[in-house]
This record gives C-alpha cells, sequence and structure tokens, in this order.
C-alpha cells in the first residue's frame, strides 16, 4: 500500500459573540462571589525535589496558586446567546474551513462531526449539519470526548490512504455553558465554540508522521452526564463533577509522557526537534502541567484558557489556529499534538506543517493581555501581589496522632483541617470555624485536593462525600480519626500475625 502524506490542509473556528467574564457571576450570585471575593493571586511555588509520585506533585504545585482565586483561573469564555447553537457553530467552521481549502461542498468526500453535546438527545449534528450545508457525501458521528478532534483525524487519514475517499472535512464543537449548573463552580471554565478542518493529501514529507493512542479507562466517573429538562422542558444532557474526578490529576502527568513519547518514536523524532507543542488547556494551569512533564521550554507552546475557557474537542485546534496565524507554526514546522479526554483517550499526533490556510479571525478578547496568557511553571517567573508562603506540608503525621492522647486527637485533627482551609483561601484561621459545612468553603478542586494532602499526610483513604453535604470540619476530623483507628488496628494485627508466624518458624526450626 502506497503511504501518501496527508494532513490538514485548512483550519478555521467559529465563536459565538457574546464574551462572559466573572462579572456575571458576581452580579448573579453575589453570595457566592460577592464581597467576601479574596484578591486574585498567584503564590510563590515551591521548586522542593519531588517525591516518588512526582506527577501528582507536579499538579498540585501547578494547582495551588489558584486555589484562593474564588473564580479558578478563568476570566472570559464565550458563551452561544438564544439563537446560537453547536449547529450554528459547525456551519459557521465548516463552511470556513471548506472556503479557506477552495473545497466546495459537492466536492467533500466525507464529514465526520463531533458534537459535545448535539442539538438532540439521542443523535449527533452530522446529518442535520450535512443537510445545512448541502453536502452529497456521507456524515457520521464521532465521539472520543477531548480528544475527538484527533480521532477524527487519524479515523480520516486511514481512510484517505486506503483510498476508500479523497478528502475529510471535520467539524468539532463544544456547547459548555449550557450543560453544567451555573451555581456549581465547573461553570466557571465551560465556553462553547466549534473548529473544522480539512485533511487531504499534501506536499511529500508533509502531514501525519506518528501518533500514539492509549485509553483513559482510569478516570472513567470523573464525570458524570444526567439527563434533565430545561425551563421550557426540552431534555437536555448535564455535567457535573464525579468521585472519580481525582484521577485526572494522579493521570495527567504519566498519559502526556506515554502519549508524547510514543508519538515522537512512531514519527522517529525527538522532543527537541518539535518546534511547536499544542495541549488541550482544559484548566488554566494544564499548559504548566505539560511543559513540565515533557520538560520543554513555554515559549513553544500556547496557553488560550484565560481567553476561552475549557472549549473540550475545540481545544486543540483553537490552539493550533491562533498559533499558525501568529506565526508560531511555519510551513515545514514539526508540530506535536496532545489532547486528554476523560473517559475515553489520550492521543499525541506528530504533524509536519504544510501550507494551512486559515478562516477568518475572531473577534479579539475584552480584557486579556498577551502577559496574561503566558506560561509560568514552577520556578520560572511566577507572579504573585504579596509576598506569600508557599504551602508547608502538615506539621503533623499518622504516628503523631496515634501517639497522642485520645481526648486530644479530635482537635489536633480540626486544627490541622482549619490550617489547611485557612492557608488554601488566604483567610485568617479565626474565620474557619469548625462547626461550619464544609462545602461552604470547599468546591471540587479544592475538595480533592483536600482529600489529596490527607492521603499524603496519613496514608489513609476518606470517601469524597464526606467533604460535602451536611459534614463540617468536627465531622470530617471524626471520620479521620475512625480511619486511622482501623488502619492502625489492622496494622497492629498484621505486625502481631507476622510475630506469631515468625515464632513458630523458630519453633520447627528448634525442633
Amino acid at each position: 500500500m502506497n503511504h501518501f502524506p496527508i494532513g490538514i490542509r485548512s483550519l478555521a473556528v467559529s465563536f459565538p459573540s457574546k464574551i462572559r467574564t466573572n462579572d456575571y457571576w458576581q452580579n448573579k450570585f453575589p453570595e457566592l462571589f460577592g464581597e467576601k471575593q479574596p484578591k486574585r493571586i498567584r503564590l510563590p511555588r515551591k521548586t522542593s525535589p519531588l517525591s516518588e509520585n512526582n506527577g501528582l506533585d507536579i499538579w498540585s504545585q501547578e494547582v495551588a496558586p489558584y486555589l484562593s482565586d474564588p473564580f479558578r483561573g478563568n476570566v472570559e469564555r464565550r458563551v452561544v446567546s438564544p439563537d446560537e447553537s453547536s449547529l450554528t457553530l459547525e456551519y459557521r467552521a465548516a463552511r470556513d474551513a471548506l472556503e479557506a481549502s477552495n473545497l466546495l461542498p459537492e466536492e467533500v468526500d466525507l464529514m465526520i462531526v463531533a458534537s459535545l453535546f448535539s442539538e438532540q438527545v439521542g443523535t449527533g449534528n452530522a446529518a442535520y449539519l450535512a443537510r445545512k450545508l448541502e453536502l452529497d457525501a456521507p456524515a457520521w458521528n464521532l465521539e472520543s470526548t477531548c480528544s475527538s478532534a484527533l480521532i477524527a483525524l487519524q479515523n480520516a487519514r486511514a481512510l484517505i490512504q486506503i483510498g476508500e475517499y479523497r478528502n475529510v472535512l471535520v467539524v468539532v464543537s463544544q456547547i459548555g455553558s449550557k450543560s453544567v449548573d451555573e451555581q456549581d463552580t465547573l461553570s466557571l471554565s465551560m465556553g462553547d465554540g466549534a473548529g473544522a478542518f480539512v485533511v487531504d493529501r499534501l506536499k511529500p514529507n508533509q502531514g501525519i508522521l506518528g501518533s500514539k493512542i492509549i485509553n483513559t479507562t482510569a478516570t472513567c466517573e470523573a464525570y458524570l452526564h444526567e439527563l434533565v429538562t430545561d425551563d421550557q422542558g426540552k431534555p437536555q444532557m448535564v455535567t457535573r463533577t464525579g468521585e472519580n474526578a481525582n484521577m485526572l490529576a494522579e493521570t495527567a502527568v504519566d498519559f502526556v509522557q506515554t502519549c508524547c513519547q510514543g508519538a515522537i518514536a512512531a514519527a522517529g523524532v525527538t522532543l527537541e526537534q518539535i518546534n511547536f507543542f499544542a495541549f488541550n488547556t482544559p484548566t488554566p494551569w494544564y499548559a504548566s502541567v505539560c511543559t513540565r512533564a515533557l520538560e520543554i521550554d513555554p515559549e513553544r507552546t500556547i496557553n488560550l484558557y484565560p481567553r476561552y475557557g475549557n472549549l473540550g474537542p475545540v481545544l486543540p485546534i483553537a490552539n493550533l489556529y491562533h498559533a499558525a496565524q501568529a506565526g508560531k507554526i511555519r510551513e515545514n514546522d514539526l508540530v506535536l499534538i496532545y489532547t486528554n479526554g476523560a473517559a475515553a483517550t489520550a492521543v499525541a499526533t506528530v504533524i509536519r506543517w504544510g501550507e494551512v490556510a486559515l478562516g477568518p479571525v475572531p473577534a479579539p478578547p475584552i480584557s486579556i493581555t498577551a502577559q496574561s496568557e503566558r506560561i509560568h511553571p514552577v520556578g520560572k517567573d511566577s507572579i504573585s501581589t504579596e509576598q506569600l508562603p508557599a504551602l508547608e506540608k502538615s506539621s503533623i503525621s499518622r504516628e503523631q496522632i496515634l501517639a497522642t492522647e485520645l481526648g486530644k486527637r479530635q482537635p489536633m485533627l480540626e486544627t490541622y483541617l482549619r490550617e489547611w482551609l485557612a492557608t488554601s483561601l488566604k483567610v485568617p484561621l479565626a474565620e474557619v470555624n469548625s462547626q461550619q459545612l464544609l462545602a461552604s468553603w470547599l468546591d471540587s478542586l479544592m475538595a480533592f485536593e483536600l482529600r489529596r494532602r490527607i492521603e499524603a499526610d496519613f496514608a489513609v483513604q476518606v470517601p469524597i462525600e464526606k467533604f460535602f453535604g451536611d459534614n463540617a470540619i468536627t465531622t470530617l476530623a471524626e471520620q479521620l480519626l475512625k480511619q486511622l483507628a482501623l488502619a492502625h488496628l489492622i496494622s497492629s494485627k498484621s505486625v502481631a500475625i507476622a510475630e506469631a508466624n515468625k515464632e513458630e518458624e523458630r519453633e520447627k526450626l528448634n525442633l
């Protein structure tokens, strides 16, 4: 079989005209984001040696500066108006990608569409978009969460390679603003948008050179999707954070290293030869995590999170588009694209960039500066409005708790929890009352960070539901005491059994 050079021929993005800033939540939910809002700051981050689980350490260190910010580093998001939808955004992106490549709708051989989420429950947008574009070609839906664009690219390349189709139009969208409860802090990150690209034969030695794809089953239940009805009685999918969300942090570094190393090996190149890296950036700190995981210069990538928020599967297309538009990617550059889709796939693909035609430039942000989109990994130009100490490791350990008198253990644990909250939120310790519900202090991000710290300090596991509902610091401390007592009992029994076995062996030897 011939191996033709196949890759991206044109690229376009489409965003809603409405830009939503943090003022929207401050005005709508003043009790959540009003006067008590602390100043947005970035803490100086420690560069202490990493532990054995350095991947989780990297994630935790990059998250730390955002814990005291009620908006978690979010600045702007594009959100659809009542007369816009995933279908209208997809149509604009697809039309612009076709025009950029000088391709007529009747010349398209196949269209692959990934909509998160589609306009109708149960089926995707492919057929509806094909009708709107007046395509004669087949069109089908594909889904691999945030990795959908790269999975579609791989499928398109394979189908063109075997001669089944001459070209493929790929269209991807996310409407995140409608898929979350606005009072859930997850809504702070969600943006809307669409992207499209044409896959076709390119010049010799250009196009896709190698890929590495793995499953992300470890992150199943990280997000939960529920079918509900809106105010008009129309069914829609709503997303919320699941109990396994901590695995997004625990696997992030391992996934990016595994996929990127596998992709460059398949392409026959090295990380040093890559001219530009395009990561999916679903959080403000994700680009920093990736650059640290691969030990690359942050200037070799881009972070559009402050401008768009979390665009899900559209992120790699938006990052590639803006990088090319800004001259960060030029023809024949080596480009490595990485995406991580929860409960789906993680993908890295190495491309020799071709002569890629770009669609129209989207509207600029209203409050974003070049400085705010710079990437600041640990130890490199940390920004802070005042000198504050980095988060320190707890001063108490499991052994110290168990060595303390029974009556003093509960107050000791309550102080430990209060100090962590006060330090993370940058509030006086006196304001953290042991009787106050944890849910009034914690969102899902802080809850998982606190649970991770507890597990690291005391080597016990606490169910995530213990951080929410009617649980206060006192009840969490009580749960910790039970867990520690149980762990100590099991450990003591194990030691006793081991000693008994040793004594039995000694008696046998004597006999």
